[in-house]
């Protein structure tokens, strides 16, 4: 790791890792609060056609949405009469009861007692495609994030409860990851800065680089590129 400090008076130049490549010596940081720019007008076209009347009541009070999905029954599992463990109520309650097999060894009370029933934002059930579960729980908070707000969205689950499935999906059936990515990019279709001369620069400045820094900010990633495509036919000869 290389590390260079210099006074405000000083001039300082990045050695170049490419042998025989002069380096020029670099602009100094950009001040960016002129380029500060409101999402939510930059993707005005976007925002406009969401429902936003909620934000009243959600906002100020910071819900947190849970939202549940009920994995399909494997065949071993309808086999042994496990799946009418879970069921819907309604849209956001589900009731868990034991399995058909052990009610034979139960009373009609003690399985009426271990009977529960849970509370959620929204329940979504067996037959739920990928499609409607982005829909429905996941394309409303990213559209919140493109109108300017903070969303966190994560997956909760034990092991093989499907969380890989929802967030990934498959290649022919897309999860939540992928959806949201393309939601995103297709709201910066046209908005993006197609030139090659910005670096960023700590975390919330930039460089401004001349053509000769461009060159060699281009040479520097084809070069590591090239090294990297090496590397990786090198382990698969071998």
């Amino acid at each position: 790791m290389w590390m260079e400090m210099t006074s405000d008076n000083e001039k300082s130049c990045r050695p170049s890792f490419i042998a025989g490549v002069e380096v020029p010596q670099r602009a100094g940081p950009v001040d960016v609060e002129d380029i500060k720019t409101d999402l939510s007008t930059e993707f005005s076209s976007v925002s406009s056609s969401s429902d936003t009347s909620w934000r009243s009541a959600l906002e100020p009070k910071g819900h947190i949405q849970v939202c549940l999905r009920v994995k399909p029954s494997t065949a071993l599992e309808r086999e042994n009469e496990l799946q009418d463990c879970v069921s819907m109520e309604d849209s956001t309650r589900i009731i868990l009861k034991p399995p058909q097999n052990s009610l034979s060894r139960l009373s009609e009370k003690n399985a009426g007692q271990m009977m529960q029933k849970f509370t959620f934002s929204q329940v979504f059930g067996p037959e739920t495609t990928q499609e409607e579960f982005f829909e429905g729980a996941v394309k409303q908070p990213v559209q919140d994030f493109l109108d300017g707000y903070n969303r966190l969205i994560f997956t909760y689950g034990v092991t093989n409860a499907g969380k890989t499935y929802t967030f990934q999906g498959s290649e022919d059936d897309l999860g939540i990851l992928p959806r949201t990515m393309d939601m995103l990019f297709k709201s910066l279709e046209g908005k993006l800065y197609t030139a090659m001369d910005l670096k960023p620069y700590r975390c919330r400045e930039y460089l401004k680089l001349t053509k000769d820094q461009v060159r060699e900010e281009t040479a520097i990633k084809n070069s590591m590129l090239c090294s990297t495509k090496e590397l990786g036919e090198h382990f698969f000869l071998y």
